[in-house]
């Protein structure tokens, strides 16, 4: 009965929203030509949410995204941050901006573009996902959409204890986010 509520239980962080609010923002700020560094779509569905709110910025301000050109699949982890952004300097050095799909993949291309002589944001911006803390204590602090991991917790536990206490019905919660600008993204001079 508990794993019954639990699965048809759904806590809702708003991945799609919250990466057209990052790359839109990117845009906003000059930027035309963004890499995206993913995961998976076909395996991971915050992957494809994510991916589907990038694609949605692009067509809201009249861009078409190139998902050969500008998407690199990876796993969520600081060693594919790496290795995606140095395949995007190889193969897109025209990039201006990066949206990575979470905060472990931006730090790892951070860290791709300082050993490459790169400056972030001077040279190539990067906009992260997630909000991690160390995001705030990183050089340059990373910008980042930031999901609230306390809330999530505190409403995953509130509808876990309905359900073994009251045998309260599975529900579907949404958890807000907030885009967090600090200083990985700078607005480009001519936009």
């Amino acid at each position: 009965e508990i794993a019954q509520c639990l699965v048809g239980s759904e806590m809702c962080i708003r991945d799609r929203q919250g990466a057209a609010c990052a790359v839109d923002y990117l845009i906003r700020c000059g930027h035309r030509n963004i890499a995206v560094l993913g995961g998976d779509r076909l395996l991971s569905d915050t992957s494809a949410q994510r991916y589907e709110g990038c694609v949605e910025a692009f067509g809201k301000n009249g861009m078409q995204f190139d998902e050969q050109t500008y998407y690199h699949t990876g796993r969520y982890s600081y060693e594919d941050g790496y290795s995606g952004m140095q395949a995007v300097l190889r193969d897109t050095p025209q990039v201006t901006a990066v949206f990575a799909m979470a905060d472990v993949i931006a730090i790892g291309a951070i860290r791709a573009l300082v050993d490459a002589g790169k400056r972030v944001p001077d040279d190539i911006s990067i906009i992260g996902y997630d909000g991690l803390r160390i995001g705030s204590f990183y050089t340059p602090k990373l910008s980042t959409v930031s999901q609230s991991v306390e809330l999530l917790a505190r409403r995953s536990f509130s509808v876990l204890m309905d359900c073994t206490e009251r045998g309260g019905q599975a529900r579907h919660m949404t958890v807000p986010f907030t885009l967090s600008n600090r200083e990985s993204v700078r607005k480009l001079e001519n936009s």
